[in-house]
């Protein structure tokens, strides 16, 4: 019986101590600035972007995820009819295949210039600093660096353009 004591006790121990330690990742809330993400091609990207003076909308998609690839798609369609350049759209991509990425990229008429492709360990490691676990989504950037929405609708962005 003390055996089953101890043991239920160490148990209990152990998990109280581990309840502690959880990977928080990135604080993305709005008025944050945006983490950077361990790929130089990407954050050199954001921040040309933010240098030339313009919002970034940073959308996170697969092509196993159809929101958001309609999302995506969405997004470029409303940035091309724009026009004004105040916003760019910079897309990162978790298929495993760079193949299927790239077909997808062609297929949908993306602007391959600001599509990157992730995989392997950096994908995971995005995933959870993002808390992407629940589902992928778009933050927009302004050019000082912080994010000022999660998934902007167009109204949101008309009046970023409009501004």
């Amino acid at each position: 019986m003390k055996k089953t004591i101890l043991i239920f006790s160490l148990f209990i121990g152990l998990l109280i101590t581990s309840s502690g330690f959880n990977k928080t990742g990135f604080d993305t809330s709005i008025g944050k600035v945006m983490p950077e993400i361990e790929s130089e091609e990407i954050n050199e990207a954001i921040k040309q972007s933010e240098k030339d003076g313009k919002y970034v909308l940073v959308s996170f998609w697969s092509v196993t995820d159809g929101e958001s690839r309609k999302t995506t798609n969405d997004y470029t369609s409303w940035v091309r009819s724009n026009g004004n350049n105040k916003v760019e759209l910079l897309s990162v991509n978790f298929d495993k295949s760079e193949r299927l990425f790239r077909e997808i990229v062609k297929r949908d008429g993306l602007d391959d210039e600001m599509q990157f492709n992730v995989s392997g360990n950096l994908a995971r490691k995005i995933k959870d600093d993002f808390h992407l676990d629940n589902g992928y989504g778009t933050l927009l950037i302004d050019p000082q660096g912080q994010i000022v929405s999660h998934n902007p609708s167009t109204h949101e962005l008309n009046m970023i353009a409009g501004s």
